[in-house]
């Protein structure tokens, strides 16, 4: 059929006036039509009019009900961001992707408390247990793969005993870079303690930028607190990013501007990181414990037993021992308030204790959306 032909059953339903109505409608895509050669002009098939009739002839409701009716599958948009999570505990790093509009489509695991939280909260995301027995092949597409390998052997904590990346557990990064090398993805996300920096006087972090060189990425890498991103704790953490075949990189963790902060840590706005920044503890009757010990103040150092009251906590210990937030007039009621045992109570605190700060990753992740 012609569109001479289509207009003249179009002006019979008095959907256009002319011929000029009809390529309109051609123009916009609206009604479907093939051109073969300039001089031949556009056909129309009869089923796509018909179609086109129906659409402009039926009520909004009608189509619904017809939709509904026929089980017409209405195809959900693929969202461009994939997020394979890497050492990840009990998911910091993929709700802070998850907020920032990405899908988390693999995790890997070794932790059974933590296995168990992820099946929780991602029970249909393939969930793999050891990071040494994973095949490359069996990681399912994705163009983001982020994690926090452990920190243990370079870990300041352990000051005098430090294996650096020789270690069993820190030495796992290599283990993730050998998956690296094989699928390429195109970002990334990398986080750990600042200890990093110095290890081995900080040969242990120049081997991990120059395996990441090697493999074709842009490395950046910075420190960020998350007591500036509206979290009342302090936690310094190393975030690097590294984006492959350039320095996208150096975008996502640097802006052109300055980032002001307050001068009262763990309050207020904290900086233009976060500008939806959470209230920190105000009260003054609030106390931060470390190691069960009210002895010494806050003053001693991040690794000192002590208490604090100014609006941030310690940064918790990974080790699960006895880090409390409390009030003073319920001070040592916290288990039995909770209802949980020793042991979980324990997992909770060491999981806790070893995981990432979501404000901080879903700064980053946003960035990398932006930027990308």
């Amino acid at each position: 059929m012609n569109v001479s032909e289509a207009t003249d059953i179009l002006k019979s339903k008095n959907i256009v006036k002319d011929i000029n109505g009809t390529r309109r409608f051609i123009r916009k895509g609206e009604l479907l039509a093939e051109k073969a050669c300039n001089r031949d002009g556009y056909q129309i098939d009869i089923r796509a009019l018909e179609a086109f009739l129906w659409v402009k002839t039926c009520t909004d409701a009608e189509m619904v009900q017809h939709i509904l009716d026929n089980d017409i599958e209405i195809s959900k948009r693929d969202n461009p961001y994939k997020v394979a999570s890497f050492f990840a505990g009990i998911g910091g790093f993929d709700i802070g992707c998850e907020r920032a509009g990405m899908e988390v489509v693999f995790q890997c695991e070794i932790n059974k408390f933590c296995q168990q939280v992820l099946n929780k909260h991602w029970p249909s995301i393939p969930l793999h247990s050891d990071i040494k027995t994973l095949e490359a092949q069996n990681i399912p597409e994705a163009n983001i793969w982020c994690g926090g390998f452990p920190c243990q052997d370079v870990s300041l904590a352990n000051q005098g005993k430090r294996k650096g990346l020789k270690g069993e557990r820190s030495g796992l990064f290599y283990t993730y870079a050998d998956l690296v090398r094989e699928r390429k993805p195109d970002w990334l996300i990398l986080e750990n303690v600042p200890g990093l920096l110095n290890s081995h006087n900080g040969a242990d972090f120049g081997i991990l930028i120059k395996t990441l060189d090697e493999l074709g990425y842009g490395v950046s890498w910075r420190v960020f607190d998350a007591k500036y991103f509206g979290t009342p704790q302090r936690r310094r953490r190393v975030y690097i990013v590294a984006s492959y075949g350039d320095m996208r990189s150096a975008r996502v963790l640097f802006d052109d501007g300055t980032n002001p902060v307050t001068d009262k840590s763990g309050r207020g706005e904290r900086s233009n990181f976060a500008p939806e920044a959470r209230e920190g503890l105000s009260r003054t009757d609030v106390f931060s414990i470390q190691h069960a010990s009210i002895g010494r103040k806050h003053t001693a150092g991040p690794q000192a037993k002590g208490y604090r009251n100014d609006g941030e906590t310690y940064t918790l210990d990974s080790r699960g021992s006895a880090d409390a937030i409390c009030t003073p007039d319920a001070p040592y009621r916290i288990r039995k308030t909770a209802g949980v045992s020793r042991e979980l109570d324990s997992n909770r605190l060491r999981a806790i204790g070893n995981a990432v700060a979501v404000p901080v990753v879903e700064w980053i992740a946003k960035q990398i959306v932006r930027i990308n």
